[in-house]
Order: structure tokens, then C-alpha cells, then sequence
């Protein structure tokens, strides 16, 4: 079942494959230079398709203002997807509504820093609604502070909603910001009304970028603060060594959805960071090696869902406590909120190198600041977990749980299975310890009899045309992505070498040492 809105449904269920194999174009406009595509853009009307001969377009700068419709969009596109090149000092705004960029290759780029900002527009920023970005390629693309994509608040305030980024490749961003940034507000503002629901989809895509210094941006932020509505849909992503920081994505907004992603040799975790009522279904959290530590998910906040995850670690994050899933520790709404209130329900922990969850995610850093704030300090609690799979074939050094102090903490176990290691808390009838049978296919696990899913009760998000209650009884579907099923379809060789070999390049490494000199 796809994850999408109703209206992005509508809108986006057609791959373009040329201009009148597309769906609602009625004319074609040839452009081959700068100037015939600036000319192109300004005069193109609902139902257009711009279509670029191949060859490289450098310092093009285009402000798109006009607006297709649902039935006629308006398309500008690569004529051999993967052809054209937007080089040097590039510009994008999409400030219509109902346009789809197709198939540009964005590489060699050369902006001035004095133009840009991290936190600003991105690269590539989308203004208005209904508009997508779809089968293009960041590589690389230079040594300026910002996001690849943004979805950006007009002038006077408005919020884009509804837009898609699908089928693109993003890879060896070096700079600050993270690579694609989803806005409802201008910054983070603790007053005035919540910021408004987005609908945006990601989905498809491949990321892969390298470890930098600090707090430098990862893949994808969301909101800015926990009392926005973000109700974006991250579906069907593969993150591959997508290591620019410890945050894979911070989710920085209420009731956003994570569905089917796979998160493969990653240092660092999908993070809850802010926001309640958001959903983890169906992820793929995976090492195939030990070069580095590896990460799941992070949960700050409360009224979640994590449901039908694979968490497969043969590494974890000693600095964050070696575990699969961290539930945070704290104060109640705080900067670094107390999680609390989670439904944990079909989830498989296989094999993991550290504790399947820890329930006091970094509890000393969190005792710490609570004192200084004069607060209440608490630990996670009323947490359901409900026929969840906990299983390692040798005994580690870790129990599965990291659990203390279990009075009046309302933890409530229903339906799990343990074998392998020590429970790390006293035995308790909702956890069955006995042995289970396994088939393996390409080194993942799948019990050889059904294991029961859940059916505990869940409740929809408004605008998302999504059962989560059909989907969590289904249990746990499929195998981790590849990225023969992410991406562009046109870019058949990876441009990086980094996901392969965690090895990055000389002229990656001085870009690095450059970003670390500004830190």
C-alpha cells in the first residue's frame, strides 16, 4: 500500500518519460541555451513542456512563476534524462504551482558565497505548492552553505504544501544544512500559532554523504519545533553511509510518517526529535559491517507508533548507549522532550551488538540538565510493546534491555519473544523465552513459523490516506531496499564511491577540511 496523501495521489501518480507521453501536456517548447530556457520560462503556460537538449547549462538562474493545473501541469524537462547538466552559479525557485523538474544532472556547481545562507532557500527552493522534483542528481555540487531542496514560506509568509521529491540522488554533500529541508515556519519560534500541515512526500530516493564535523546537517529536517504540524510522508528512501551527522533525519514537527525506508552502514538515527504523534512503519535499520558504529531510531515525545521495524545492528553507538532504539530521558515537552506514551508492536531486533532498546536514553546527560533547569527528571514511561521479536544467535556483552527502576513506570509487555541473551530485567509472562526457527535470506531473518502480529488499537493522521491499523496487522513485509530501486532510473553508476567503500576522495576530504576550519 502507498503512503500518500489523497491530493499528491492525484497528482503525482504519472512518471514522466517524454512531453506528450505526459499526462495533461499539450505543447512542446525546444530549448537548447540559457537564454531560449529563461525565455521559455517566463512565457510558458498550463500544459507546456520545456524540454532541454542534452549539454551542459552553466550559471542558469531560473524563477519560475507560473502555474500549471492538476490536469495540465507544466513540465520542464531533460529531453535524455541525465543529460543535462545545471553547472556553475545555479539558481532554482519554483514559485508557481503544478510544475515538475525532470531529469537535470546538478554537479560542478560554483555559487557565491555572499548569496547564500545555512537555513535559507536551498539550491533548488519550491515556494509555491503541488510541485515536484523528480529523476535528478545532486553530486558534489559545491563549497556553499545550504540545502540541496527546500520547500520554502513566500515573502509574505505562505506555506508550500503538497509537493513531491521522488526517484533523485543525493551525494557527497560536504557543507553545512541538511540536504533537503521541509518548512512551515521561518525558524524556531516557541510562540504564535503552530505552523501549519505540509503533506509533502520524499520518497524513492537514494542518500549518501560523508561524516562531518558538529552539528552540520543530515538528510532531511522537517519542521523546526514540536507544536508545528509537519504530516509529511518519508516513504521508500534508502539511506546508504548517509553520515554527515549523528541525525540520519530529525523530525522536527508533529505527526510525520516514516515508511519502508532502509537504513544501511548509517552513523547515526532517525531521530523523533521533536514533534508528537509520529509513526515508524516498515523501516529497515541494517550494518553489513563493522568499520564503524551504526544507528536506528532515536525517540524523543510521546503518542508514537514504531511498528514492524527490522533493526539489524552489527555495530551501535557507544556515545548514545549501544542500543537499536533510544527512548529519551528528561523533562515532559523540554528542548530534549522526555519520551513517554509509545505504542512498540511487530518490531524485529536481530543480532543487534548493543541492547535491542534502551529505556533511559542518555539519563546521566538528562539528570544533568534537568538540575540545572530546576525541572522534574523522569524516566520514559507508559510504553506498550506488543509481539515484538528479540533474538541473537551468539550471547553478547549487552542484555537486550537497558532497564532500571521499573516502579511506576506503566511498561507493559504483551506478546514478545526472547532468546539469546539476558532479558536485562526480571521475567516477566509478556515476554515468551523460548527458542525460535529461522529461515535467512541474503543474511536477514524471518521467523519460519508466522509470528503473530500485533492488533493492538491505533489511530489514523488526518490527511493521510494511510490504515496504519491494516498495515501493523500485516507484520513485518519485505527486504531491505537496494539501490537498483531508489533513484534515477537513468543513473546506472553510483557517482560516489563512498557507500561502497566508506572511503572518501582527496577532493572530498579537502572540501571536509575546509568545512571543519569554519567550525
Amino acid at each position: 500500500m502507498s503512503l500518500v496523501t489523497k491530493v499528491v495521489q492525484s497528482v503525482f501518480l504519472f512518471m514522466a518519460i517524454g512531453c506528450h507521453a505526459q499526462s495533461g501536456i499539450l505543447n512542446t517548447i525546444k530549448v537548447s541555451n540559457n537564454s531560449q530556457l529563461i525565455t521559455a520560462i517566463s512565457e510558458v503556460k498550463a500544459g507546456d513542456c520545456i524540454l532541454l537538449k542534452s549539454g551542459e547549462y552553466k550559471d542558469v538562474k531560473l524563477i519560475m512563476q507560473n502555474s500549471g493545473t492538476a490536469e495540465t501541469p507544466i513540465l520542464i524537462k531533460a529531453q535524455t534524462n541525465g543529460e543535462v547538466f545545471f553547472t556553475g552559479d545555479v539558481k532554482i525557485e519554483i514559485r508557481g504551482n503544478y510544475n515538475i523538474i525532470e531529469g537535470i544532472y546538478f554537479k560542478n556547481g560554483k555559487r557565491k558565497k555572499t548569496e547564500w545562507k545555512s537555513h535559507g532557500p536551498g539550491l533548488v527552493a519550491i515556494y509555491g505548492s503541488y510541485n515536484r522534483v523528480t529523476q535528478c542528481a545532486f553530486h558534489a555540487f559545491d563549497e556553499i552553505d545550504s540545502a540541496y531542496i527546500t520547500t520554502s514560506l513566500t515573502e509574505e509568509g505562505k506555506v508550500p504544501q503538497y509537493c513531491r521529491i521522488d526517484h533523485c540522488s543525493f551525494t557527497d554533500k560536504t557543507t553545512f544544512d541538511q540536504v533537503i529541508n521541509l518548512n512551515n515556519t521561518l525558524q524556531k519560534t516557541l510562540e504564535g500559532e503552530p505552523g501549519i500541515p505540509m503533506y509533502h512526500r520524499v520518497d524513492h530516493n537514494y542518500f549518501s554523504n560523508p561524516k562531518k564535523q558538529g552539528n552540520a546537517g543530515g538528510g532531511i529536517r522537517i519542521g523546526y519545533w514540536r507544536k508545528d504540524f509537519g504530516r509529511c510522508i518519508i516513504e521508500s528512501n534508502l539511506f546508504e553511509r548517509q553520515d554527515s551527522e549523528p541525525e540520519i533525519i530529525t523530525s522536527k514537527s508533529q505527526e510525520n510518517v516514516f515508511y519502508n525506508n532502509t537504513v544501511k552502514n548509517c552513523r547515526g538515527t532517525l531521530n523523533f526529535r521533536h514533534g508528537d504523534t509520529q509513526v515508524a512503519i516498515n523501516n529497515f535499520f541494517i550494518s553489513t559491517d563493522t568499520k564503524h558504529e551504526y544507528g536506528g531510531m532515536f525517540v524523543w515525545g510521546s503518542n508514537h507508533i514504531i511498528a514492524n521495524n527490522y533493526f539489524q545492528l552489527k555495530t551501535t553507538i557507544e556515545n548514545r548507549g549501544n542500543a537499536a532504539l533510544y527512548l529519551n530521558a528528561g523533562i515532559e515537552g523540554d528542548e530534549h522532550a522526555l519520551a513517554f506514551n509509545i505504542k512498540i508492536l511487530n518490531n524485529y531486533f536481530i543480532n543487534t551488538n548493543g541492547y535491542a532498546i534502551d529505556f533511559q536514553g542518555l539519563k546521566d546527560r538528562r539528570k544533568e540538565r534537568t538540575e540545572q533547569l530546576g525541572k522534574i527528571f523522569q524516566l520514559p514511561h507508559h510504553i506498550t510493546l506488543s509481539n515484538n521479536l528479540f533474538y541473537t544467535e551468539n550471547k553478547k556483552d549487552f542484555s537486550f534491555f537497558n532497564y532500571e527502576n521499573l516502579k511506576n513506570r506503566n511498561i507493559n509487555w504483551e506478546q514478545n519473544v526472547a532468546f539469546g541473551s539476558n532479558l536485562g530485567m526480571p521475567k516477566n509472562k509478556g515476554v515468551n523465552q523460548n527458542k525460535i526457527e529461522f529461515t535467512q535470506t541474503n543474511g536477514f531473518f524471518m521467523p519460519i513459523k508466522p509470528f503473530p502480529p500485533s492488533t493492538s488499537k491505533v489511530n489514523n493522521i488526518k490527511g493521510i490516506n494511510l490504515d496504519f491499523q491494516y498495515i501493523i496487522n500485516q507484520g513485518v513485509r519485505g527486504m531491505p531496499l537496494t539501490r537498483n530501486e531508489v533513484g534515477p532510473k537513468w543513473l546506472k553508476q553510483n557517482p560516489s564511491t563512498y557507500a561502497e567503500t566508506g572511503q572518501i576522495s582527496k577532493e572530498i576530504k579537502e572540501r571536509l577540511s575546509k568545512l571543519e576550519n569554519k567550525i
